[in-house]
């Protein structure tokens, strides 16, 4: 049985549109055409874009990341002072597990036929899907001292996924739903002195509330992103909703006043700081006479205290307590992306002086004094950044990004699993050279996406200068008994990141499915009105969350942007920013198809805002040497003709999908090959679009940059051995901060027309740009010069190439480079940035003119014999019909073609051949004798654009060669091997001759595609 591709099936869903709601139309552009020029083009020192092979450049990779390296160390250093806590830590991390059997109760634990199986923790196991609803018990025995009488022991969990209930020699202590946050419980009262203490860990897990298949669905808060865990065939694919204790574990001796956390909020405008403490007082009194005193410090390099303050604590509650107050700064440095300064506020909580409180403040403290007998009572340090990030909602469009009042643009990558995997095997060196990598990209942020992670990988953010944006774990639904649960996991996330510099923005849900009825009951709204309506929260109720969830994060942090909706597939949310995803590379029209996405058009999106992108991307397949050492042995066989195909790895949608843009292969060297140049190509494409399109669009990240395991999710861009593949410097190139782009719809152009080609100015950096672009194609040589608003792109001009008359195909290259005159600068160090763009060439006789073909009811090439008929309608039917079997019968070549009516059948030699739909395709594959002729990317010019090249297959039971054809597409198939083939061009013998039953779509396209007229031609 075939398996359901369930990233398909999402991607399958359209944006909703409704007519106050529609698509962006691209930016108008200026009638400016570049001036011709004499200045001799700089080729020497020009470093053209993805000029240098890609095995150079993987071996100038490691030299430049270890670069990298040295460049960030300093950054790293930590100059503050050790200080003592007052807190006594110890860490557990050998525990047994096993899994509870239905109707399990605790009391039967320790039943002698349970098997327990050894783990070190961090543990995170399945299993996940349909099997995701379990129970596991994980269990430890632990030495502990007696308490001092100011003391209280406290069981601190990192983070437990899904649901904890813990347990202490026996006794319920608590509980924690949620797979990312911190959590304690005051165990002192279940604790005896001795080595037999017995901590117990019931850890729940539960479907998601995604669901698995088309009904079933729990209440997890959970997306489509964790750890993963090391099982080809659950745990390395897709990031399976698994469970365990995913963090640390500790028991900790804290005093009974105990500082908790410290959050500086920096205000750059007015040099001040906001500073909250929390202080949590573990005994069931009243405790007064305290004061707070902070000292904020270099961390990562040497210099004055940024400020010094005490703050008198006039008491402290039973329980939880925040304190607030405000400092002044001076002189600081300023965390930025190149530059991460950072400082370290520096926290006691100890007995005020005497005489500095009042006199009944001071009878109370005395005591405190006398059975404290230290001048402090609880430390502790925490990082600082001084940074400001906003989205200004009185911009034009509202929503534009300022870090540290400059204009920014974020690019970057989404992240799922590869940095939770460091924290979880202590690979901090990996964890660097992870962000590292993305920083050699041209990298500024990561997602982290549709979910929050370990500290420590936010700490390596602020370190070395990486942004980023936290999501909540949902994915498509809400459960409506959820929702409380839902804002409360808000707070745990705003607290977990707010004191982090590199944490910049935070969104609620990733691609909300709309459950609304339509007029189509089969649309997928209608559906899932019947199967989800009763169990998940409608769009205004999802909205009502987004409202709840904004202001339970501004009670954390009043400064936090938010984002509502990653990828909204039911469009504009009523507050804050929009965000669409685009996979129109690899799902075909995914939000946009790509022929309009690269001519400027946008999803439709919030009017008068700014917006994201926050997912992009193709498949591109491991490399060699993953597939080789990492799959078994069964993804590896080849079949009886020694061919192999991706379909044998599980849950890769190459072998389903590929057959939209390029040839299916025989060979795995030839699929790796052939896939991943693939995905450097749609790389390049779509992140072109979009950064023509950053007047509007403000982040951007491709989906995904590391792997973190093989097979796991092979849209990144680098395998989980970090080696880059293709993609990577395609994207690497594509993110130059300053850079220009030629875009031109037209490959195949004929002798002697007058091109024109698009020159955009893409400017990523804080600053306005002035820039020079020197064009040059022949002996043509243009020169242009505009300006470029910071963190924008703008449309400089046009440059008409001149393509020379030929008498056989033959390329031309129009090369391109940029020049910074608002300074004396050069891009990529001493070179300039350059373009090149290829047309290929065809001779000017061999154009097929649609209205000449009308006029003259056929076009007959001498050379070939091939004689192409009108296209094809009911009222010319009778008359093609005699004609194709008169001329075929003269051992012609006919050529048929069909209008925009596809359902005519066209009748020869007592067969019907007619059309039959399938998937539209941008790509259609051939045999090797007609390969050449490249059918990609046809343009339109009717519509302006590149569009699809066919959506129709010729269905005849007449028995021909495919010459031209789509691949069947079946998703993730039970059976294996090469695809069905569904013809575009069919060769049918006929007569003496042949019938070339051609479906492909000619209306806009013939007369204007050279490569298509040569098709038909026979050339």
């Amino acid at each position: 049985m075939a398996q359901k591709d369930i990233f398909q099936d999402i991607a399958d869903n359209r944006i909703h549109v409704t007519e106050k709601h529609c698509e962006i139309p691209p930016v108008e552009k200026n009638g400016r055409l570049f001036e011709k020029s004499d200045r001799p083009f700089p080729r020497k020192a020009v470093c053209f874009r993805q000029e240098i092979p890609h095995e150079e450049r993987l071996k100038a990779f490691e030299k430049e990341l270890a670069a990298m390296r040295e460049k960030y160390r300093p950054f790293m250093e930590n100059h503050l002072l050790v200080q003592e806590t007052g807190t006594e830590i110890t860490e557990l991390a050998q525990f047994e597990f096993r899994y509870l059997e239905k109707g399990e109760v605790f009391t039967d634990r320790d039943r002698a036929d349970a098997a327990w199986e050894k783990v070190t923790l961090p543990d995170y196991r399945g299993p996940a899907g349909e099997k995701g609803k379990w129970r596991g018990y994980y269990r430890t025995f632990f030495s502990a001292r007696e308490s001092g009488p100011r003391e209280r022991v406290v069981l601190q969990f990192q983070s437990v996924d899904y649901i904890a209930e813990v347990y202490v020699n026996g006794c319920f202590v608590g509980s924690h739903e949620g797979l990312f946050a911190p959590f304690s419980f005051d165990v002192s009262d279940y604790v005896h002195a001795g080595g037999d203490n017995e901590l117990v860990v019931e850890c729940r897990n539960d479907i998601p509330m995604m669901g698995v298949g088309d009904l079933l669905d729990g209440d997890k808060l959970y997306a489509a992103t964790g750890p993963g865990w090391d099982d080809p065939e659950i745990g390395w694919h897709h990031c399976p909703a698994g469970a365990g204790i995913t963090g640390r574990v500790t028991l900790e001796y804290r005093p009974v006043i105990y500082v908790e956390d410290v959050f500086v909020c920096p205000d750059i405008d007015t040099h001040t700081a906001q500073v909250r403490v929390g202080v949590r007082n573990y005994t069931e009194e009243l405790q007064m006479g305290y004061e707070l005193q902070l000292r904020i410090l270099p961390r990562n390099f040497r210099g004055e205290a940024l400020a010094e303050h005490t703050h008198p604590v006039p008491y402290i509650g039973v329980g939880q307590n925040e304190y607030r107050f405000v400092v002044e700064m001076k002189d600081y440095r300023l965390w930025e992306p190149e530059t991460p300064w950072l400082y370290g506020a520096l926290l006691e909580l100890a007995p005020a002086k005497a005489g500095e409180i009042g006199a009944e403040a001071e009878r109370n403290a005395n005591r405190g004094r006398q059975e404290a007998q230290v001048s402090c009572v609880s430390r502790l340090t925490e990082t600082v950044g001084i940074r400001k990030f906003v989205s200004d909602e009185n911009s034009v469009p509202k929503g534009k990004f300022y870090l540290n009042n400059r204009p920014v643009v974020l690019r970057g990558a989404n992240e799922m699993g590869h940095l939770q995997q460091c924290v979880m095997r202590k690979d901090w060196d990996t964890l660097t050279d992870d962000i590292l990598i993305a920083k050699l990209c041209n990298m500024n942020y990561y997602r982290v996406t549709q979910r929050p992670v370990q500290r420590e990988i936010y700490d390596y953010f602020d370190m070395l200068g990486m942004m980023h944006q936290c999501d909540l774990p949902l994915f498509s639904f809400m459960r409506r008994p959820q929702f409380a649960e839902g804002v409360r996991q808000c707070v745990e996330l705003e607290h977990l990141i707010r004191n982090h510099p590199s944490s910049v923005m935070v969104t609620l849900i990733n691609e909300p499915m709309s459950i609304r009825k339509t007029e189509d009951p089969k649309s997928k709204g209608s559906v899932r009105s019947v199967t989800k309506g009763h169990r998940h929260l409608m769009r205004d109720e999802l909205e009502a969350f987004f409202v709840a969830a904004r202001q339970a994060i501004y009670t954390e942090n009043p400064g936090r942007v938010v984002k509502n909706v990653e990828g909204d597939y039911e469009p504009p949310t009523v507050e804050g920013m929009p965000d669409f995803h685009c996979y129109t590379m690899w799902y075909s029209h995914h939000a946009m198809p790509i022929g309009k996405l690269l001519a400027g058009y946008l999803p439709a999106v919030k009017a008068g805002w700014m917006t994201g992108c926050g997912e992009y991307g193709a498949e591109g397949l491991d490399n060699l040497h993953v597939m080789k050492t990492r799959y078994p042995e069964a993804w590896l066989k080849t079949d009886e003709k020694g061919h192999w195909y991706p379909d044998k790895i599980l849950r890769s949608q190459t072998h389903s999908l590929q057959g939209d843009w390029y040839q299916e292969q025989e060979t795995m060297e030839d699929w790796v090959r052939e896939s991943q140049i693939f995905q450097a190509k749609a790389t390049t494409l779509m992140t072109d679009a979009f950064r023509r399109r950053a007047d509007i669009i403000s982040h951007t990240a491709i989906h995904l940059l590391i792997d973190a395991w093989p097979a796991g999710w092979m849209k990144t861009l680098v395998d989980c051995e970090r080696v880059p593949k293709r993609a990577y410097f395609a994207y690497r190139d594509s993110l130059i901060p300053v850079r220009m782009n030629f875009y031109c719809p037209r490959t195949y152009v004929y002798g002697g027309e007058k091109i024109p080609v698009e020159v955009w100015l893409l400017n990523d950096s804080g600053e306005d740009r002035c820039l020079e672009v020197q064009a040059v194609s022949g002996q043509e040589n243009f020169l242009l010069t505009g300006s470029v608003e910071a963190a924008s792109s703008a449309f400089l001009g046009t440059v008409e190439v001149t393509v020379p008359f030929v008498e056989r195909v033959t390329e031309v290259t129009v090369e391109g480079c940029v020049r910074d005159v608002t300074e004396e600068a050069a891009f990529g160090g001493d070179r300039l940035y350059g373009e090149k763009l290829t047309l290929t060439v065809y001779p000017a006789a061999w154009r097929i003119l649609p209205e000449e073909l009308e006029k003259s009811g056929s076009v007959e090439d001498s050379c070939t014999g091939h004689v192409i008929l009108p296209p094809l309608v009911e009222e010319n039917r009778a008359k093609l019909e005699r004609t194709a079997e008169k001329l075929t019968e003269e051992g012609r070549t006919v050529v048929l073609l069909w209008g925009d009516d596809k359902s005519v059948i066209f009748r020869m030699q007592g067969e019907d051949i007619g059309l039959k739909k399938c998937q539209e395709v941008f790509f259609a594959a051939a045999d090797e004798t007609y390969r050449s002729y490249s059918m990609n990317m046809l343009y339109n010019d009717r519509e302006g654009y590149i569009d699809v090249l066919g959506g129709y297959f010729v269905d005849t039971a007449s028995e021909g060669k495919c010459r031209v054809y789509t691949y069947a597409r079946d998703g993730f198939r039970a059976d294996s091997g090469a695809k069905g083939k569904l013809p575009f061009v069919l060769e049918i013998p006929a007569g003496k001759g042949k019938l070339l039953a051609v479906s492909l779509e000619t209306t806009g396209r013939m007369g204007v595609n050279a490569n298509l007229d040569a098709l038909l031609r026979g050339r």
